[in-house]
């Protein structure tokens, strides 16, 4: 369909699920198509969802025509998210989903689309004026992790041995949500406890290993309650109640059992939580950061900072151990009174 035929139109984009499960997104432009296609075939499923839902979040807020977008329709809808008490971590990613639509629609046709309105381009069209973009400023954010007690406090209230293999796998292998789901009985080697894990963030392959107490579990769950069930099935975790019962478990639906345990115990947390509080013990464990960032699925030298720089308190416990071995009074040719 030619894009004459929807021009001055507004966007509408719509998202069609099944068990959970999207399984196909539909649009009235076949730029949007063409885009949205374009992050399919090129990045992982994950990012092509994701670009998907926050781009149908901003036409619906803005209503306007593609051709009609502008830098004042994206301060526009960044208030009305602002209002509704969305994070500046939020609204950034959103904008992030206009800001690669439009650098796309520039590739396709920089006459009709010369100017990218959330990140302005210099005249040379090559690189982004600093200082211009919308995107909101964040503090330098430090993971945070899952107190021992908290865990022991929500391990306690999970009731099935499905529910406690997937937690594990998300703290002790530092899997994301959407790995975890995603795995296949085919995916496991058993003779080393790994996992393949086939498309992570990126669309990156990687292996990921299992702890005994995550393996134990793992086959726990195999055999007392997955058995022979709903063997045309090759997701390893399925769902058992409910009319997605024999589907593989998705997401949102693990997401809400993780909410629904939270509110059990008593506990304020979520799913991504697990993985930061795995990363963050590896890291005090002084495992080396290349392995680290092998097994987690980091690609640049640099992710790992975060979770290095741990608050104030584990900086001056560290500082104390390493000045513990030196002392100025062994060393320089003062003392300090009383000594």
């Amino acid at each position: 369909m030619p894009f004459d035929l929807v021009a001055n139109q507004p966007v509408i984009i719509a998202i069609r699920y099944e068990h959970s499960i999207t399984i196909e997104v539909t649009t009235n432009s076949p730029l949007i198509d063409h885009f949205l296609q374009k992050v399919k075939l090129s990045q992982s499923v994950h990012t092509w969802l994701n670009y998907a839902h926050d781009l149908k979040i901003f036409f619906t807020i803005v209503a306007l025509p593609l051709e009609h977008i502008d830098r004042q329709s994206c301060v526009r809808f960044m208030e009305h998210q602002t209002r509704a008490g969305f994070s500046s971590l939020t609204i950034n990613r959103r904008l992030a989903a206009i800001s690669s639509l439009f650098t796309e629609l520039h590739l396709l046709d920089p006459d009709a689309f010369p100017r990218n309105p959330v990140t302005p381009l210099r005249r040379d069209r090559q690189q982004h004026r600093p200082g211009q973009s919308l995107y909101r400023r964040q503090p330098d954010r430090i993971p945070d992790s899952i107190a021992e007690k908290d865990l022991q406090a929500f391990f306690e209230v999970l009731p099935t041995w499905r529910d406690r293999t997937l937690i594990l796998l998300m703290w002790m292998s530092c899997l994301r949500i959407s790995e975890v789901v995603a795995i296949r009985f085919e995916d496991i080697e058993c003779s080393n406890r790994s996992i393949q894990i086939h498309h992570g963030k990126g669309g990156h392959s990687r292996i990921v290993f299992m702890d005994r107490y995550t393996f134990a579990s793992l086959n726990k769950y195999l055999d007392d309650e997955r058995r022979t069930l709903f063997p045309e099935v090759d997701e390893i975790f399925v769902a058992f109640k409910g009319p997605a019962r024999g589907h593989p478990l998705s997401v949102n639906a693990l997401q809400h059992a993780i909410n629904y345990y939270a509110k059990q115990c008593g506990v304020p947390l979520h799913a991504h939580l697990f993985r930061h509080t795995g990363i963050t013990q590896l890291v005090l464990q002084k495992m080396s950061e290349p392995a680290i960032r092998k097994l987690v699925g980091h690609k640049h030298a640099n992710s790992l900072i975060p979770y290095l720089h741990l608050g104030d308190a584990f900086v001056e416990t560290e500082f104390n151990k390493a000045q513990a071995v030196f002392s100025p009074t062994n060393s320089l040719n003062f003392s300090l009174g009383g000594e």
